[in-house]
């Protein structure tokens, strides 16, 4: 995926197994957020196929990466994995943003 407004992909399955069993979680109506804090600044969007067919999980993952963005600016340095839930795209990007701003405030992520 490359780099991604300053953020590197993770890049093996090490990676995000060591980001699940270290990092902090928190449920919203749209995703899991996971963050692990960290000198890099990492960034995973997954969709399992519980949210739906191929073009149903790139949307949801499309939706997660927009939001994501929108208030990268105000996140500390680490890890992030977000995981979507089923559901997500007949949600208004709105209120996924407000989701995700709210997630990642809550877990201390803000600067």
């Amino acid at each position: 995926m490359g780099c991604l407004a300053g953020f590197e992909s993770l890049s093996d399955s090490r990676e995000f197994s060591q980001v699940y069993k270290e990092a902090s979680k928190w449920h919203c109506d749209a995703c899991v957020v996971f963050y692990k804090p960290t000198i890099e600044r990492k960034l995973a969007v997954v969709a399992s196929k519980k949210v739906g067919k191929a073009v149903v999980r790139n949307r949801a993952k499309r939706l997660l990466r927009a939001a994501f963005f929108s208030i990268s600016n105000e996140l500390k340095d680490g890890t992030y994995i977000m995981v979507a839930k089923n559901g997500i795209t007949e949600i208004s990007f709105d209120k996924i943003c407000k989701n995700l701003s709210w997630s990642t405030k809550k877990m201390g992520c803000l600067k």
